[in-house]
């Protein structure tokens, strides 16, 4: 059976491991000339910097597929994080994992009694009646003040979701806000890259052909921008983008409408005392940054990691506010910067696709990724493993 997957990134690759399990064949097409998709990691003056900030939940569930993922070295970032408020920060700590969260660290202006509990009870009780209920307007009405939800909801998963109204579906959020309670969070030794290598490692490198652009999809064939013309009797997308390229007699013209939350990323080489790294810094007030965090490279020098919503802002608007939060910086470098405009795909019509994560666009023709599933690793996995089992 001639099973073709256009796109090497997370969802193509799962696909990819599952039809090798069943010993079953297909070709995967990239137009790039690496395989990844959003999982690329620069090596810029030998240091790994990613192309967007990115963490893995150790406890995804969709990792169950690959367990040699979790076998990889990681940073572990410390669970909490050091909130810039009045003009002090203020260190958080877990307490789900860190008996100091409930001792010590669990305290900053506008982080009342009533929302430590409430947070307790969250994490730990309460499932939502109402799913569609918007994220914010749940969080009000279970009671949390307004302060906590900024600077802690708002600007903590603003970062995470790529959104400052967290206007992901509310069993969405609340599944993400106890993963990263529960789970280890982390970023694997020489970028995030290094999970592509893994899943590559488990499937033939031989049925992945790289630079090689799909630009017209047929009833039963494509064809590619080097003049090839390839069969197929199922076809795998895993970009919505891939719909362009249909005849007019297939096409159903049903991603037209799709959009992406989309991020700056900053890497900074910077020589600065008495800091703390590998934990996620807020500043709730700031236009600029949505988050930021030090990696030690020896005694006084850290890769420092930026990550901003605002598309407008420039690396000199970051590093004056840098200074303006930190008086001990003896020297700051740009190392790299990156724009992610499609970041993560903004879930409003195909969240969890039909309960399934992907679509059967005709009888022989598939979507899968994390826009038909959750904007996640977790969501890119979960739909691929989804329509790998229908195709086979």
């Amino acid at each position: 059976m001639r099973n073709l997957i256009i796109g090497s990134g997370i969802t193509g690759l799962t696909i990819g491991k599952v039809l090798t399990n069943k010993k079953i064949g297909f070709k995967i097409l990239e137009s790039q000339s690496e395989i990844g998709g959003r999982l690329q990691t620069s090596l810029i003056s030998g240091h790994f910097v990613d192309v967007g900030f990115q963490v893995l939940l150790r406890k995804y569930p969709a990792l169950k597929l690959f367990p040699e993922i979790n076998e990889l070295d990681f940073m572990d970032m410390k669970s909490g994080f050091i909130i810039y408020k009045n003009g002090s920060f203020y260190k958080i700590l877990n307490p789900l994992r860190n008996i100091l969260g409930l001792i010590y660290y669990n305290k900053f202006p506008g982080f009342s009694l009533k929302d430590k509990l409430l947070l307790i009870k969250i994490l730990t009780l309460s499932k939502p009646l109402n799913k569609e209920i918007k994220t914010l307007e749940y969080l009000e009405e279970y009671g949390f003040s307004k302060t906590f939800i900024n600077d802690f909801f708002i600007s903590f998963f603003q970062g995470v979701f790529l959104d400052t109204k967290l206007n992901v579906p509310l069993d969405y959020f609340l599944f993400i806000l106890r993963l990263f309670s529960y789970s280890k969070v982390s970023i694997p030794i020489g970028g995030i890259s290094k999970i592509t290598s893994v899943i590559l490692d488990k499937i033939d490198k031989n049925k992945i052909i790289l630079n090689t652009e799909v630009i017209k999809v047929l009833e039963n064939k494509v064809l590619c921008s080097d003049g090839k013309e390839i069969t197929f009797d199922k076809l795998i997308c895993t970009s919505h983008m891939i719909e362009k390229t249909f005849i007019k007699k297939i096409n159903k013209d049903i991603f037209k409408d799709i959009k992406y939350n989309g991020t700056l990323c900053f890497y900074y080489l910077i020589k600065i005392n008495n800091i703390e790294d590998r934990i996620i810094y807020l500043f709730p007030k700031s236009n600029n940054i949505s988050s930021l965090y030090f990696k030690k490279i020896k005694e006084g020098e850290y890769l420092l990691c930026i990550s901003s919503l605002n598309k407008n802002c420039s690396y000199l608007d970051i590093e004056n506010e840098i200074f303006s939060y930190f008086n001990k910086i003896d020297s700051i470098k740009l190392l790299k910067s990156f724009t992610v405009n499609n970041g993560l795909p903004i879930m409003e019509n195909f969240y969890k696709y039909k309960n399934k994560s992907f679509m059967k666009y005709s009888d022989n023709i598939f979507f899968a990724g994390d826009f038909l599933s959750t904007p996640s690793l977790n969501g890119a996995i979960e739909s691929g493993i989804n329509v790998s089992e229908v195709i086979s």
